[in-house]
């Protein structure tokens, strides 16, 4: 049987089949393509500029490596500025079941830090907001109040890096987002009736507003079996053990349906990715006109009078114990020299 060669160099045998396109491509073209790819997102849509200092939030998983691996490698070629600053960072939440604990080599990590002279660092849920993840749902689940850890992890987790942005005075933070991830933000909208939430979706750094940093998603145009396959080759290690919890996680489903889907319409994640992004160009000046309030406990700024975190601490019986936390912390950072 004979070997089909690649579509696009024509000269080497072909590796991979990509749906989407109709190609048959080598390993050679399909990592240029991939690497093409979240270059020209970065170009198009201003991701990256001059002088910018970007964090890199690292899960352990295939696309946060794969992404801070392609960002020192560009900054290294002067593909992307040089003079921009890239610091990674991971979270750990405090569960046994954190991407932190589950990551599969954290020495890797590491040697990135050094090929592309990154730093790196790692903050826990306990030190930024004085509980851990696990806290939080002891004392919901004792009280029958059904709270997803991937809520609480997640909603944690977008404040936890908002505040790790302010302390490193960094002006955007990179995500490993990739096409399957937003297609499923899509339609997890939809189905909820959120049209609210489209308002911070799209290509573009989130609304750049008072206490938020922008998040970026350079990997967003990128299928996750084509990730895999590039950390496969690239000696990115994928993670061995998966979380418990995502089973139960809404988006799971959402996996199966889209790759259902994918079977007789190729490119329908890019058409939910598509949707998504006009409707954020429409919905984006909503956003930017809602008022900010301060949340009356923490002083965290929120569209509601108490923000998300506070709820789900008071909901769980640890809202005085984080409050003393943060009081704590203040007083640190008054006394600290200066």
């Amino acid at each position: 049987m004979d070997v089909p060669m690649c579509t696009r160099c024509g000269r080497r045998p072909a590796n991979y089949y990509r749906v989407s396109s109709g190609e048959k491509l080598c390993l050679n073209c399909l990592f240029r393509s991939i690497e093409d790819t979240v270059l020209r997102t970065i170009r198009k849509y201003r991701l990256i500029s001059d002088d910018d200092r970007i964090g890199i939030a690292i899960s352990g998983g295939k696309d946060s490596l794969t992404l801070m691996y392609l960002l020192g490698k560009f900054r290294r070629q002067g593909k992307i500025p040089r003079n921009v600053e890239l610091i990674a960072f991971s979270i750990n939440e405090g569960h046994p079941y954190s991407c932190f604990y589950r990551m599969a080599r954290v020495d890797y990590v590491q040697k990135l830090s050094e090929e592309f002279n990154i730093p790196y660092r790692v903050y826990t849920f306990k030190e930024l907001f004085g509980v851990t993840a696990t806290d939080i749902a002891h004392g919901l689940w004792s009280k029958g109040i059904n709270v997803h850890m991937c809520t609480i992890d997640g909603v944690l987790r977008r404040r936890a890096m908002n505040i790790i942005g302010r302390q490193l005075g960094l002006t955007k933070i990179a995500t490993g987002h990739n096409l399957d991830d937003e297609s499923q933000t899509v339609l997890l909208n939809v189905l909820s009736n959120d049209l609210d939430r489209f308002a911070w979706f799209g290509p573009r750094p989130e609304i750049d507003r008072e206490g938020f940093i922008p998040r970026i998603k350079p990997l967003r145009f990128v299928r996750e079996e084509e990730i895999a396959l590039y950390a496969y080759y690239h000696g990115i290690p994928l993670m061995e053990l998966e979380c418990p919890f995502v089973y139960s996680n809404p988006r799971y489903e959402l996996k199966f349906t889209l790759a259902h889907w994918e079977r007789d319409n190729p490119n329908v994640k890019f058409s939910l990715v598509s949707f998504g992004d006009s409707l954020a160009n429409l919905m984006g000046e909503k956003a930017v006109n809602v008022p900010l309030k301060r949340c009356k406990y923490c002083g965290e700024p929120t569209s509601g009078d108490v923000c998300r975190v506070c709820e789900l601490m008071s909901r769980a019986g640890l809202l005085e114990r984080y409050l003393n936390h943060l009081r704590t912390l203040k007083l640190m950072d008054t006394q600290s020299p200066s």
